[in-house]
């Protein structure tokens, strides 16, 4: 039986549960969520319920889903 493949959404989900902040450099890494994550952060947001919280700092942002 074969694994499934871990998505977008789930990678994200797995870097941010850690509760601190992460840069969109880091979570753009090919090894964290890769390139296109913009989509994920929406589609964790708006069609599975997380509260990810993005925050801009200068011309860069960086993003944390709460410990609750």
């Amino acid at each position: 039986m074969r694994n499934k493949k871990k998505t977008k959404v789930d990678l994200l989900i797995e870097v941010l549960s850690d509760g601190q902040w992460h840069w969109g450099d880091e979570l753009a890494q090919a090894d964290k969520v890769g390139w296109r994550f913009g989509d994920a952060v929406d589609k964790a947001r708006d069609k599975k319920g997380f509260p990810i919280i993005t925050e801009r700092v200068g011309l860069k942002h960086r993003y944390r889903l709460p410990k609750f």
